[in-house]
C-alpha cells in the first residue's frame, strides 16, 4: 500500500527574520489611524480649555481627553479613578466577547455625566494641563518601552539565529504508507479514553451531559468543545482505525449537527450586532467569525478526510435560526470564506470577536483550506498559506521569535501576555500542516528554555496562563498545558518530550471511570480532548492528515461499517485496498455479534478468519455480514479468496 515510494523528507534551517520592524506596515497603519482619531478628541479637550470654552462644556471636553478627566480637572479625582477603571473594564469585555460599542459608549458617558450632573463643574488649569499631558505622556512612554524591548528581543533574536543556522530541521513531506505511518493498535487504557469521547460524542441530539456550560463567546464555549471533541475522534480513526466508520463515523457526524444548533452558534447575531454594529445573523461572514469557519471548517474537513463526502454537498451544513432563516453553507464554502477572508483583510490575518486578530485561530482557518483542498482543488491553497505566512512572520512575529498571540485590528495593538510560551504550545501543533518549519522552529524555540524535561518529567515556569484550564476557566492547574504539550512534541517529532509530558499527566492527575470509559478528574472537557488529541496522535500525523489526505487504499478499500457499541471496541482497522484487517475488543463482556463490511468487490468471494464462517460473498453494492463470537481481543482478516 504505497501512494509514493519515498518520502521526500526535507532538512532545513529555519532563521528568525531579522527585519521585524518596531511597527509591522499594517500595525502602524491601524495605529496611525486610530491615533488621528484620538487626536480629534485631543484637540477638543485643549481647545476648551485654551478658550475657556465654559465649566460643563470643558468638563466633557477633558472627559473626552481622557476617561475621568473632566472629573479630575473639576477636583474628584477619586471619581476620575472609578470613570477610567470603568472603561479599562469595558475594554476587557471588549476583548472578552466582542462589544466594540461598549468602550466608547462607556467613556462618553463617563464624560457627558459630570458635565450634565455636577453642582459646580469649574475645575482648575493645573488640572486640565495634567489631563491633557497624561494620554499623550504615557503613550510616549509606552512607545519607548517596546523600543527598549524591541532591540533586547533583537540582540536575543541574533543569537538565536546563531545557533538556529547549527539546527537542522527534518520537514516531512507526502507520507509512503504503512512505512511512514503504520496504523497501531488501541491499548486498553486507549479505549477506555476513547469510550468517554464516545460516549459524550454519542448521546442524542438535544443532551449536553459531560460539556461545561459557561459562556459561548469565551474558550469555554460548547462549540470549542465540540471541535477538540470531533478532532480527537478523527485523530483516533486515523492513527488506529481508517478502515472502521460505523459509530467512530456517526459520533463524529453528532458533534457536527451540534455545532449546527442555534444555542451553539447563535453567539454570532449577539456579537455582530454589538461589535460590527450589523444586524446580520450569518455566522460565515466575510472578515470575521474564524472562531467558527475555521474550527468547524477543520473539524468538517477531517471527517470528510477520513469518512465520506456529505459534506461537500451544496447546503449540507445548514445553520437554523427558525423555521424561516437559515443560513446553507458546506465545506466548500466554509473554505472558500476563509480564503476570501484572508484576501481582504489588511493583516491578512483576521478576526475572531469583532476586532481581534489571534493568530491560533488563524492557522484553524489555514487548515479548513487545506483539507477542503484534498477533497475538491480551489488552485487558491497556497496563495493563501503564502500570505498568512508573510503575516506571521512581520505582523505578528516578535525579534525574538514569540508569535505574537493577539492584535487589535482597529487600534493595531497587542500585549505580551498573549505571547506567552503557553500559547505558543498550541500554535504549534496547528501550524504544522500548512508552515512545519514554522511550527518547528517555534517548538525548538519552546524547548530551548521554557519547557525543560527533569528526571522524565515535564518542568515549565509557573504562570497565570500556564496554570489555566481555558476550558472551565479553573486556576492553578497545568492539565492543560501538558495536554497541548503533548499534542505538540509528539506532532513535532520529540517523543521523548511527548512521553514525559503523559507521565507528568498520570503521576498529578486523577482519574475517573464510569462504564468503562476513563477521563481525567478535575479537567475540563475541552482538556480531556485535546489529551486524547495528543495521545491518538504521531509524528506529523495533523499534517499528514490536513495536508496530504489518507492514501487512496484506505478511502476506497474495504472498511468495517457497522458493530454494536459498546459491545465491540474495534481496537485497530486498516485496509491494504483488498483486504481488511480488524483486532476487536469486547466491551461489555463476551458476545456473539455481527459485523456489517462495506466496499469490498461486488460479488466477490472473501476468506474470513476470525469469525464464525470462513468465506463470505458480497452483495451487488458491496457489503457483506459476518458474525463473531468476541470474548477477548480477536483478530479478524477479510481477503479476497485465492
Amino acid at each position: 500500500m504505497t501512494t509514493v515510494a519515498v518520502r521526500p523528507d526535507e532538512t532545513t534551517t529555519v532563521l528568525l527574520p531579522t527585519d521585524v520592524p518596531l511597527f509591522p506596515p499594517a500595525t502602524r497603519r491601524a495605529m496611525l489611524r486610530s491615533g488621528a482619531g484620538y487626536a480629534v478628541l485631543w484637540a477638543l479637550g485643549a481647545v476648551a480649555l485654551a478658550v475657556d470654552a465654559g465649566p460643563r462644556p470643558t468638563v466633557l471636553a477633558l472627559g473626552l481627553t481622557l476617561p475621568g478627566g473632566g472629573l479630575l480637572h473639576a477636583g474628584h479625582p477619586v471619581l476620575g479613578a472609578v470613570a477610567l477603571l470603568a472603561v479599562l473594564l469595558a475594554v476587557f469585555v471588549w476583548w472578552a466577547a466582542g462589544p466594540t460599542v461598549l468602550p466608547p459608549l462607556v467613556w462618553l458617558v463617563s464624560a457627558a455625566l459630570p458635565a450634565l450632573t455636577l453642582d459646580d463643574p469649574t475645575g482648575s488649569a493645573g488640572a486640565g494641563i495634567a489631563v491633557l499631558t497624561a494620554v499623550p505622556a504615557a503613550a510616549l512612554v509606552a512607545v519607548a518601552v517596546h523600543a527598549a524591548r524591541h532591540r533586547s528581543q533583537r540582540r536575543r533574536g541574533a543569537k538565536l539565529n546563531a545557533r538556529l543556522a547549527e539546527v537542522g530541521f527534518r520537514i516531512t513531506g507526502a507520507p509512503s504508507y504503512p512505512r511512514d505511518a503504520a496504523v497501531v493498535e488501541h491499548t486498553a487504557e486507549d479505549l477506555r479514553r476513547l469510550r468517554a469521547a464516545l460516549d459524550t460524542a454519542l448521546q442524542p441530539a438535544d443532551s449536553y451531559d459531560g460539556f461545561t456550560h459557561l459562556d459561548q463567546f469565551r474558550e469555554g464555549a460548547l462549540r470549542y468543545q465540540l471541535n477538540a471533541l470531533s478532532y480527537g475522534l478523527s485523530m483516533s480513526q486515523f492513527t488506529r482505525t481508517p478502515a472502521f466508520r460505523g459509530y467512530l463515523a456517526e459520533a463524529q457526524r453528532n458533534t457536527i449537527d451540534k455545532v449546527l444548533q442555534r444555542k451553539v452558534w447563535g453567539y454570532w447575531a449577539l456579537e455582530n450586532a454589538w461589535g460590527n454594529l450589523r444586524r446580520d445573523k450569518d455566522p460565515v461572514p466575510l472578515g470575521g467569525n474564524v472562531m467558527l469557519t475555521g474550527f468547524f471548517g477543520l473539524q468538517v474537513g477531517m471527517y470528510s478526510l477520513l469518512n465520506d463526502d456529505r459534506y461537500t454537498r451544496p447546503g449540507s451544513l445548514d445553520f437554523r435560526w427558525d423555521d424561516d432563516t437559515s443560513f446553507p453553507y458546506d465545506l466548500g464554502a466554509l473554505a472558500a470564506n476563509v480564503r476570501a477572508s484572508v484576501r481582504d483583510s489588511r493583516f491578512s490575518l483576521y478576526p475572531c470577536e469583532p476586532n481581534w486578530i489571534y493568530t491560533i485561530c488563524n492557522t484553524f482557518g489555514l487548515n479548513t483550506v487545506l483539507a477542503q483542498e484534498q477533497l475538491q482543488s480551489s488552485g487558491e491553497a497556497d496563495d493563501v498559506r503564502a500570505r498568512l505566512r508573510r503575516a506571521y512572520e512581520s505582523e505578528f512575529l516578535r525579534p525574538d521569535g514569540r508569535i505574537v498571540g493577539v492584535r487589535s485590528s482597529h487600534l493595531g495593538l497587542s500585549w505580551n501576555f498573549w505571547a506567552s510560551p503557553s500559547v505558543q504550545l498550541a500554535t504549534a501543533y496547528w501550524l504544522n500542516p500548512g508552515m512545519p518549519d514554522l511550527a518547528q522552529r517555534t517548538w525548538w524555540l519552546l524547548r530551548d528554555g521554557w519547557l525543560r524535561v527533569e528526571d522524565g518529567l515535564v518542568s515549565t515556569p509557573r504562570s497565570v496562563v500556564s496554570r489555566l484550564d481555558p476550558g472551565s476557566y479553573q486556576l492553578g492547574t497545568d492539565t492543560f498545558t501538558l495536554a497541548v504539550t503533548t499534542m505538540a512534541a509528539r506532532e513535532i517529532g520529540d517523543e521523548e518530550t511527548a512521553r514525559a509530558a503523559e507521565r507528568t499527566i498520570a503521576e498529578r492527575c486523577p482519574t475517573e471511570q464510569r462504564y468503562g470509559a476513563e477521563r481525567v478528574a478535575g479537567a475540563s472537557g475541552l482538556a480531556n480532548s485535546y489529551l486524547n488529541l495528543g495521545r491518538f496522535g504521531r509524528r506529523s500525523a495533523l499534517r499528514d492528515l490536513v495536508a496530504f489526505g489518507p492514501p487512496r487504499e484506505w478511502r476506497d478499500g474495504p472498511v468495517l461499517d457497522a458493530a454494536a457499541y459498546p459491545d465491540v471496541l474495534v481496537a485497530r482497522a486498516v485496509s491494504d485496498g483488498a483486504a481488511l484487517d480488524l483486532v476487536l475488543v469486547p466491551g461489555e463482556g463476551p458476545v456473539r455479534t455481527r459485523l456489517t463490511l462495506a466496499q469490498l468487490r461486488p460479488g466477490t468471494r472473501y476468506d474470513v478468519t476470525g469469525a464464525r464462517d470462513a468465506t463470505l460473498t458480497a452483495d451487488g453494492e458491496g457489503r457483506a455480514v459476518v458474525e463473531v463470537e468476541l470474548g477477548r481481543r480477536q483478530e479478524v482478516r477479510v481477503s479476497p479468496a485465492s
